[in-house]
């Protein structure tokens, strides 16, 4: 897949940023039988995927320095085996395509395999996931999208407020409608501010994600007719771990 450079993805992404939160489906880290797998859905909704979907997989230190991390294909998920060294994982994750039918059935097919549709979707989902603490919170170098928290977010207590920040490349986004609960209220949203800044809540004792979906230019436009657009899903996870008493 051709990739935009992030510079010419800032010229149009301040045209094109449109929230679709109902359809909001993202990428995250959570333990599932014993295993760090990747889940791919919205709120209470679990889908399967390609793990040959994968573009790129990253691991990172306490101190944002790479440490080698392993994708390992499920029939229809991914999963890793990160060792005690791994803090931060960042993830891209191609959904594929798809494309409207005349009768309005959207199918998982680029355009060129369905006859008569008017709009194709091209789906790619950006994550960056917090497994352990880190030194010093800071944005993950080189990325195309991504949420930075104002604080580490394993640190948190359940109910505590920060912030978060979009990022396209080092440049914030503002007026973009950030999903605080991607798990559990994935339809309700607030908007950066100008600094690209948002204020959300560490809602979950277990697995939170933050996330947005923006719809932006397809980024083979001119070169094939697969789709008109693409759907980016830019995530934020963390899991907080509350103290039991028994």
């Amino acid at each position: 897949m051709k990739k935009s450079s992030i510079s010419a993805v800032l010229l149009f992404v301040a045209m094109m940023l449109i929230a679709n939160s109902a359809y909001a489906h993202g990428v995250w880290f959570a333990m599932r039988c014993d295993r760090t797998q990747l889940v791919c859905g919205e709120g209470w909704k679990d889908n399967g995927y390609d793990p040959n979907g994968l573009i790129r997989m990253n691991g990172y230190d306490a101190a944002y320095k790479d440490v080698a991390v392993k994708p390992i294909n499920g029939e229809n998920y991914l999963y890793i085996e990160p060792d005690d060294k791994t803090s931060v994982v960042y993830v891209e994750l191609d959904y594929g395509f798809w494309s409207n039918s005349p009768d309005g059935t959207w199918i998982p097919k680029p355009m060129t395999e369905v006859e008569g549709s008017t709009i194709g979707t091209h789906a790619i989902k950006y994550s960056v996931n917090y497994l352990k603490s880190v030194d010093k919170i800071a944005p993950v170098s080189g990325l195309l999208y991504q949420l930075v928290p104002s604080v580490d977010p394993t640190k948190l207590a359940v109910g505590e407020e920060f912030k978060v920040q979009l990022l396209n490349g080092d440049k914030p986004m503002a007026n973009v409608a950030i999903i605080p609960d991607v798990l559990n209220h994935h339809t309700e949203t607030i908007k950066t501010d100008e600094n690209g800044m948002a204020v959300v809540k560490a809602s979950n004792g277990g697995v939170n994600v933050i996330g947005c979906e923006m719809v932006v230019p397809y980024e083979n436009e001119g070169i094939d007719k697969k789709a008109t657009r693409s759907k980016v899903f830019v995530s934020l996870s963390f899991t907080l771990y509350p103290k039991e008493e028994d």
